[in-house]
């Protein structure tokens, strides 16, 4: 089962990767004047099968939560970066450093470690239910401070689309969370999942992190806001998978996950 999980995690973030490369490319033709031209039609086909890849990744998530921790899960939402830089150097034709190359190979290095230090997971802990509402809100509850403080001057520019940028990352490793709750605290029946709040959450923390990421990229650069949404990505379904799922801490797995934000940080840096 583990091998399956791994398997639908990387095909998941494969596909994904391959979503939002499709979606940047067709995405002219939001801006196309002549909706008759076969060009405007063709870019529009594009980002419309970049939609649809990109939501088809709760289905592969689903089935890598079947043996894989919510943590390891998250971890490995990391290769979205490195689809990402191959299918833009197929697709888009955008220029692949040696350094990013570099990078992103000590990356899988570290993914792989984090996957193989890990225990399959038979049973899971069904985790309370206030300590999932309580990191739900924090995001939520974040953004709000942030516009709070530059109402009052308080912040200004960049520190404002940070906050942002952290609460979308935030959200969408927390949607990872939600279907690791679903599962455990409904089986795998999923018409039982109408029943659970976690479900209108996940419907509503996928809404959000849209908005906030606009946000966060209209208010700051790139090498700002990046960095900072893809390691919140990471960094905080492990947080929670530790305390509210009870994974076994371990020492070499932890370092995987430290060593798995800094590549992300260094090749967004890079990247920008």
């Amino acid at each position: 089962m583990k091998l399956f999980s791994t398997a639908m995690a990387v095909i998941g973030s494969l596909i994904i990767s391959l979503g939002l490369v499709l979606q940047k490319r067709g995405v002219a033709w939001f801006r196309h004047t002549n909706k008759n031209s076969a060009e405007y039609k063709l870019l529009r086909n594009i980002w419309f099968i970049g939609f649809v890849l990109n939501n088809l990744l709760s289905i592969f998530y689903y089935f890598a939560l079947k043996g894989l921790s919510a943590s390891v899960v998250g971890a490995m939402m990391g290769l979205n970066i490195i689809f990402s830089a191959l299918f833009s150097r197929l697709i888009l034709k955008e220029h692949l450093s040696k350094t990013i190359i570099t990078l992103s190979l000590i990356l899988v290095f570290f993914i792989a470690l984090a996957n193989l230090t890990s225990a399959e997971e038979t049973t899971t802990a069904v985790p309370a239910a206030f300590e999932i509402y309580l990191f739900f809100i924090l995001p939520f509850c974040i953004t709000t401070l942030a516009q709070l403080l530059k109402k009052t001057a308080i912040i200004k520019g960049e520190l404002y689309a940070i906050l942002f940028a952290a609460s979308a990352g935030s959200l969408e490793g927390f949607i990872i969370i939600l279907i690791k709750a679903l599962q455990a605290s409904k089986g795998s029946n999923p018409l039982l999942y109408f029943s659970s709040p976690y479900l209108y959450f996940y419907i509503l923390a996928s809404v959000s992190l849209i908005m906030f990421m606009q946000v966060a990229y209209s208010h700051g650069r790139m090498t700002r806001t990046g960095p900072v949404l893809w390691a919140m990505q990471i960094l905080y379904p492990v947080i929670i998978s530790y305390i509210s799922f009870k994974t076994q801490f371990i020492p070499l797995q932890t370092t995987a996950f430290a060593g798995i934000i800094l590549c992300i940080i260094l090749i967004q840096f890079k990247k920008t």
